[in-house]
């Protein structure tokens, strides 16, 4: 049975499927050169004029080895390698992850024989849909991390190491300023952006624009639209199967905390001298659980 895909609507612009299409694409790359400039921006970094995709996959360095699968990987005209990913569900030891993944594009770049100084700086942008840190711990929508001196956190040791984090649920705009080249992006990718708001934005930056422009593409393949169907089914999957789980080990708990209440009331009933039997009756419960609660 053919899927009729008519009235299909891209709803999550974080979606896998829909953010490779839109910024892994050589015909678009000024998209994620764009977006690369949007973070450097932020840190007062020398904007890139040229970007060419790389691999897109760093292959195994043995078979029980981590694979390495990056959504964009490009090196801009300076020779600066960047790494951009955009991630809609939390990891466990998200900053040991991300190092991870940023050495192993940093390492696979020096050829035997090389001198260091070829190593060329390398950057991660990571792109989230969820808070990464706590807001008492971080309370701005974008950090930066680099190699410094604990001493005075300003001396660096190297730039040849950036990562960057971009946490989409801490960025609000209130109307009140002129946005940054980011939070466009930012404002474009938002869950909470209504259609109008993002058909204005298009008509501002001619950048959003041709992304408004692929989304129709986008909808007229079918192909395109399992992809990103697929995904979102994952997500739900997922999220399904966490929120079982959250609710099992509450009720778990739950029970837990009235045996351990119960154990204590037994304990002071017995304290008191008073026998299983009467215990039993006092509470009525059967003997053999008080007896059990007591063992």
């Amino acid at each position: 049975m053919i899927k009729n895909y008519k009235n299909f609507k891209v709803e999550n612009r974080m979606n896998d499927a829909f953010a490779k299409f839109i910024f892994a694409n050589e015909k678009r790359k000024q998209l994620p050169l764009d977006l690369i400039n949007g973070f450097f921006e932020l840190e007062g970094t020398a904007e890139i004029r040229d970007f060419e995709f790389s691999d897109r996959e760093l292959d195994r360095e043995s078979e029980e080895g981590k694979g390495v699968v990056l959504d964009v990987v490009g090196r801009c005209s300076d020779g600066t390698l960047v790494n951009v990913e955009v991630q809609l569900e939390q990891f466990q030891e998200m900053g040991k992850r991300t190092l991870y993944y940023w050495s192993q594009l940093y390492n696979r770049r020096l050829r035997k024989g090389e001198e260091y100084p070829n190593l060329a700086r390398t950057v991660t942008l990571n792109l989230l849909d969820y808070k990464l840190f706590k807001d008492e711990e971080w309370p701005e929508y974008h950090s930066c991390f680099a190699v410094l001196n604990t001493k005075d956190l300003q001396h660096r040791l190297t730039n040849n190491l950036e990562i960057h984090f971009v946490e989409l649920p801490k960025w609000h705009h209130d109307g009140s300023r002129k946005m940054k080249r980011l939070e466009r992006w930012l404002m474009y990718l938002s869950s909470q952006t209504t259609d109008e708001e993002r058909r204005q934005l298009a008509m501002e930056d001619e950048n959003i624009r041709t992304a408004m422009e692929a989304e129709r593409e986008f909808a007229k393949d079918p192909m395109l639209i399992t992809a990103y169907e697929q995904h979102q089914k994952y997500l739900w999957d997922k999220h399904a199967r966490e929120a079982f789980v959250r609710e099992e080990a509450e009720a778990a708990g739950y029970e837990k905390g009235k045996t351990e209440a119960l154990k204590e009331v037994v304990a002071s009933f017995i304290a008191s001298g008073m026998s299983v039997e009467e215990i039993a009756s006092r509470l009525k419960k059967d003997v053999e659980e008080i007896r059990n609660l007591l063992d």
